[in-house]
Formats: C-alpha cells, structure tokens, sequence
C-alpha cells in the first residue's frame, strides 16, 4: 500500500505525464520528458513503472479513480435521479477543472495500450457510463425525459463534459463555478421535461 507521500509523489508524476502527452501526444513525450518534468531521473521514474505503456495505463486508471471517488461514490445514494444526474454533471465537471483537464483528453491514446490494459480500461469506462446511463433510464422510468435513445443521450452528456478540457484555462473569462453551473444547467435542459 501506497503512503501518503507516495500516493502525492504518484499522482505529481501522472499529473505532469498527462499534461505532456496531451501536449506531445503518447508517441511524442519520453520517459526523459517525464522524469525531468517531475525532477527525476529515468531510472527512479521506472522504479516506479515498467514502460511507458504502463504509465498510460495508470495514468488512465488514476483517472478513472477520481471519476470513482469525486462522482459516483457522492452520488450513490442519492435516491431522486433528477438530483442524482444533477450531482453527476456538476461533480464531473467541477473534478476535470479542479483535477486536470489532461486526464480527459488522454482517454484517446488509449490506443497505446496492451489489449489487456485497454479491455480493462475499457470496462471502467463502460461502468462509469452505465452509471450515468440508468440514472437517465430512472428518469425515463419516471416520463421525465424528452423521447430519445438514452445511450445517445448518456455520451452527449458526458462529451460535453469532457469537451470542457478542450478549451478550459484558467485564464477562461468565465470562474469555475460559473463553468460548472451553466454545465448542469444545459445538461438538464437538454434532456428533462418541464415540470
């Protein structure tokens, strides 16, 4: 088990891999890009990992952690869908600002992966959009819901979550909080019945 120390140090090394490999690409930054990014040296940073495959992979399952601890265990329990999808958007929302837009943008080099890395990766994925997916189907249940296919209606929601890494900086004119609410806002106007 990871210290305290441990676990910041790891999540210090996959914070900056992300941000490199969203700005160079998966085949572009190396395991020397990293370790100086995050003043080490190759040789401490493979202690750690055993490829850059591997760091991929637990960057993206880092990733899929905080999805895990930020969202759906927070909103497990809420019993109204409604508020429950509501708390879905703006906790996914708020954790990609406040966590690190790369991690988003990463999901696409899932390419790089060992088949049993992606399958993996590809399962989390899958549960976390199930997730979302019957928090819409309890809405449906309840006539809440414009007519549409909820799968279609589950990835433009969390697309545009996780749209917002694509032009997100902090430099934005517009403060998280105010990005977060008006990405609630448009999610559930895009989706509920008026009462």
């Amino acid at each position: 088990m990871a210290t305290a120390e441990g676990q910041a140090r790891n999540e210090e090394v996959f914070r900056a891999a992300a941000e490199l490999m969203t700005q160079k690409g998966f085949g572009g930054t190396s395991i020397g890009d990293i370790a100086k990014a995050v003043g080490m040296t190759k040789a401490g940073l493979y202690h750690h990992i055993s490829s850059k495959q591997d760091m991929l992979y637990q960057i993206l399952n880092y990733g899929m952690d905080l999805a895990d601890s930020l969202v759906v265990k927070p909103t497990r329990d809420i019993a109204d869908p409604e508020q429950r999808l509501r708390e879905i958007v703006r906790r996914y929302a708020r954790g990609l600002i406040e966590s690190g837009t790369a991690f988003a943008l990463l999901s696409s080099e899932r390419k790089w992966l060992e088949p049993f890395q992606g399958e993996a990766f590809t399962r989390r994925v899958e549960g976390f959009r199930n997730y979302v997916m019957g928090t819409l189907e309890e809405l449906d249940a309840k006539d809440r819901l414009y007519p549409q296919d909820i799968r279609i209606t589950t990835m433009h929601i969390l697309r545009t979550i996780i749209g917002i890494a694509g032009w997100y900086s902090p430099q934005f004119p517009a403060d998280a909080d105010q990005i977060v609410e008006e990405t609630v806002s448009f999610a559930l106007r895009a989706v509920l019945k008026p009462e």
